[in-house]
C-alpha cells in the first residue's frame, strides 16, 4: 500500500507531462511582428509618452480612430509607460502647433493606418489592418531612427469569439484590443529601475 502511495504522484506527473506535450502550443504574442524593430529604446528609456491622433491613410471615413488611440494608450500603460492625457495632447496638437518635447515628454507614439480591410467582417468576423507604428524620441522624432516600431500587417479573426459577443460595437472593441495588444507585445516594457 505504501508503495502504491509513492507511485501515484509519479503517475499523475507523468500523465500531466504527456498531455501537455500533446496540446498545441501558441507562440508568445508579438513574435509574428518581424518588421517591428527596437532602436535606441533602452538608452532613452522614456517614461512620459505623447500618443498622437491616429493618422488615416486609407482614404476611408468612419474608422474607429479614437477607439484605436485609447487602446494604444491602455497598452502603453500595460508596458509600464506613462501616456499623457489625450485632452492635454489634443490642446497642443490643434492646427499643428505641437512641437516634440514641449509637453516634457520623452517619446511620441505615432500610428498611421494604411489599410483597413473589413470586407470579411460581417460574414466571417475577420479584419485586416496594415499600419505603421513608431515610438519616436522627442529629441529626435525621425521615423528613420525610431526608438521602436515599423510596419505591421495584422489579421484579426474573431469567428470563434463571436457567439459570446453582445453586439457589433463590442465585437469591434474586441478586434481593436486584439490588434493593439498584438502590436504592442513587441514593445519591450519600460525598465522602471533605470532613469
Amino acid at each position: 500500500m505504501k508503495q502504491l502511495v509513492r507511485i501515484a504522484p509519479l503517475f499523475a506527473l507523468a500523465s500531466f507531462v504527456v498531455l501537455s506535450a500533446c496540446s498545441p502550443t501558441r507562440p508568445p504574442r508579438g513574435l509574428d511582428n518581424p518588421n517591428l524593430v527596437v532602436g535606441s529604446l533602452t538608452q532613452v528609456n522614456p517614461l512620459d509618452v505623447v500618443v498622437l491622433p491616429i493618422q488615416n491613410g486609407t482614404g476611408r471615413d468612419n474608422l474607429p480612430l479614437d477607439q484605436l488611440r485609447k487602446s494604444f494608450c491602455a497598452g502603453m500603460v500595460r508596458q509600464r509607460y506613462s501616456p499623457l492625457s489625450l485632452d492635454t495632447v489634443d490642446k497642443h496638437v490643434v492646427e499643428a502647433a505641437y512641437k516634440p518635447g514641449e509637453l516634457a515628454e520623452q517619446a511620441i507614439l505615432q500610428v498611421s493606418i494604411l489599410t483597413w480591410d473589413d470586407s470579411q467582417w460581417r460574414s466571417s468576423s475577420r479584419l485586416r489592418i496594415e499600419a505603421e507604428v513608431y515610438l519616436l524620441d522627442s529629441k529626435n522624432p525621425d521615423k528613420r531612427q525610431p526608438l521602436w516600431g515599423g510596419k505591421v500587417d495584422r489579421r484579426i479573426d474573431l469567428s470563434r469569439e463571436m457567439p459570446g459577443v453582445a453586439n457589433p460595437a463590442a465585437a469591434m472593441t474586441l478586434a481593436i484590443e486584439e490588434f493593439t495588444a498584438n502590436v504592442l507585445a513587441s514593445l519591450p516594457p519600460r525598465n522602471p529601475e533605470k532613469t
